[in-house]
């Protein structure tokens, strides 16, 4: 269990260390979910884990990130998570690939671009969604759980309506159910935004 960033930042400091140790070059991961949030100062509340979207490679032609999909986890990077959970008294699963799935019907438009760096030498580099991206998933986990966690933290995140519909409209790419899009837009009206409400619902 982390409860504040720094028992986060200390996670990924013993994670490198491991890598190394292990004689494992640059690990890139992207990273969403509550310990994102964390990290980037958007409000602190306890998370189980570390959600992790995907590897981050560079593209040689033209140069770009790109975010693939690895699930599972490569075999390197789950064992060095291991040691951590053994040093820190962590769950076993505590990294893990639980969002990767995302990937398969496209991210947010732009999201490679956004993303933050935060390394943590020697070995490891910690990829993070812009807050506009971070209104996106958490628009989608919400809508989809009901009020809780997601829904707090969106409220961190102080997103304008117009980020909430952003966020919706991206959701619904992703599940364009029609009884997920009653929750999208019960989802909207709790944060009364009745006109991205009414676009969603219409749509």
């Amino acid at each position: 269990m982390f409860d504040q960033r720094e028992s986060v930042d200390k996670a990924f400091s013993l994670l490198s260390a491991a890598l190394e140790a292990e004689g494992h070059g640059l690990c890139e991961i992207v990273v969403i979910g509550g310990a994102a949030l964390s990290i980037l100062g958007f409000g602190i509340r306890p998370t189980k884990g570390v959600d992790v979207l995907g590897l981050c490679e560079t593209s040689v032609d033209p140069p770009r990130l790109v975010v693939t999909k690895h699930k599972p986890l490569p075999a390197p990077l789950l064992q060095a998570a291991s040691q951590v959970a053994d040093a820190l008294g962590l769950s076993s699963d505590w990294l893990n690939d639980g969002p990767a799935d995302l990937l398969d019907l496209g991210l947010p438009t732009g999201f490679e671009q956004r993303l933050i760096a935060r390394r943590y030498e020697p070995r490891l580099t910690v990829w993070l969604p812009a807050r506009e991206d971070l209104i996106c998933f958490k628009t989608y986990a919400a809508a989809d759980t009901g009020v809780g966690r997601h829904t707090e933290d969106l409220r961190a995140l102080q997103p304008s309506c117009e980020e909430l519909l952003a966020g919706a409209l991206w959701a619904r790419s992703q599940d364009p159910s029609e009884a997920f899009r009653d929750m999208l837009v019960g989802l909207l009206r709790y944060f009364h935004c009745e006109e991205a409400a009414e676009e969603i619902g219409h749509g």
